[in-house]
C-alpha cells in the first residue's frame, strides 16, 4: 500500500474541508461505513469509533496514479513528551479484505492518521477530486 508521507504527520493543511472541520464519517459516509464495518467484524471496534470520530486534515488525489490519500487528525493529541521526545512515525497499516483498496494507517502510538486508497471505486474519485489538494504540475 501507500507509504505515509511524512509531511501528514507534521505538515499544515490547505483543504477545502478544513473550513468546515468535518468527521472522516460525515466527509466520506460510505467509505466510512464500509471500512468501521469490517473493523468491528475482526474485533477492533475501537478503531471503527477512533476512524468514525477522526477529523480530515487535507485530502490528495493524484489522477494520473489514481491514488488518494486522506490525512485524519486523531482525536487524541499528543503529550508533550510524545511529541517531542519520542516522535511520531509511522507505526502500522491495517489492509481490509472486503475493501482492498483501502488501507488505515496509524502512527506509533495506535492513532489512525491516514487513510490511503489505491485504485479505489469510481464514485470516490467524484468525491476526492473536488478535495484534493494536490495540483498537477507540467513539466
Amino acid at each position: 500500500m501507500v507509504a505515509l508521507d511524512s509531511a501528514l504527520l507534521g505538515g499544515a493543511s490547505t483543504s477545502p474541508l478544513e473550513a468546515g472541520m468535518r468527521s472522516f464519517a460525515g466527509a466520506f459516509t460510505e467509505l466510512a461505513f464500509d471500512l468501521s464495518l469490517e473493523l468491528r467484524a475482526t474485533g477492533r471496534a475501537d478503531l471503527a469509533r477512533e476512524l468514525e470520530a477522526c477529523i480530515v486534515k487535507s485530502v490528495s488525489y493524484d489522477p494520473e496514479t489514481d491514488i488518494g490519500l486522506i490525512a485524519l487528525e486523531p482525536q487524541r493529541q499528543l503529550s508533550a513528551v510524545e511529541r517531542n521526545v519520542i516522535g511520531q512515525k509511522l507505526g502500522q497499516v491495517i489492509s481490509f479484505s472486503d475493501a482492498p483498496y483501502a488501507s488505515l494507517q496509524l502512527d506509533n502510538f495506535g492513532r489512525i492518521v491516514a487513510v490511503a486508497l489505491v485504485a479505489r471505486p469510481r464514485n470516490l474519485r467524484w468525491i476526492l477530486r473536488p478535495a484534493s489538494t494536490y495540483r498537477w504540475r507540467g513539466p
